[in-house]
């Protein structure tokens, strides 16, 4: 379904196991080409759990013209992420151009800080469910939000979900692009 597409997952330290790898392989069946984009604080990072990453581009390199989506794993890394000026203003700029911009777990601390959620539906881990409501994000407590180009979800449970609607969104938004 999703031929030659190709999705940014956002990575660094102490991101979420399940919710870098679930996606990334789930997007490798599909046919895409999921990237491995970190902050360029290290070539390589390690999530809560050990598993290892290796980052393939910088974000510092990237421009959000060359991905059709992106998605921000939670755990403890979106705290890291969001402190690089390029990373939010590639979540900026994703979000501007109406591409796939999906978030889970603690993941919505980055559009907190892009400034993107102001009056918009989407859920998160509900530990930060006030950071949402601060930040202007209307919070529902469901599996996965879809609000417009924003995909959200709670925790790694809602992963299945997540990713198929990720996939989904990504397909549409492609077909929509090329007038069918």
């Amino acid at each position: 379904m999703l031929e030659n597409a190709k999705i940014a997952i956002l990575v660094e330290e102490q991101y979420q196991d399940l919710e870098v790898w679930y996606p990334y392989l789930r997007l490798k069946e599909e046919g895409a080409e999921p990237v491995f984009v970190g902050t360029g604080s290290a070539e390589e990072y390690r999530g809560k759990f050990g598993c290892p990453v290796k980052v393939e581009q910088n974000i510092g390199d990237v421009s959000y013209g060359s991905f059709d989506a992106v998605i921000i794993p939670g755990g403890w890394a979106p705290d890291f992420i969001r402190r690089y000026p390029k990373a939010v203003e590639f979540i900026r700029a994703m979000d501007a151009t109406g591409k796939v911009v999906a978030s889970i777990c603690h993941g919505a601390w980055i559009l907190a800080s892009a400034d993107i959620i102001r009056g918009r539906r989407l859920t998160c881990f509900s530990a930060i469910k006030d950071d949402v409501i601060n930040a202007g994000g209307k919070y529902s407590d469901e599996e996965v939000v879809v609000d417009g180009n924003l995909i959200t979800s709670r925790r790694p449970e809602d992963l299945p979900a997540f990713v198929r609607q990720v996939i989904d969104s990504i397909y549409k938004a492609r077909e929509k692009k090329r007038g069918n």
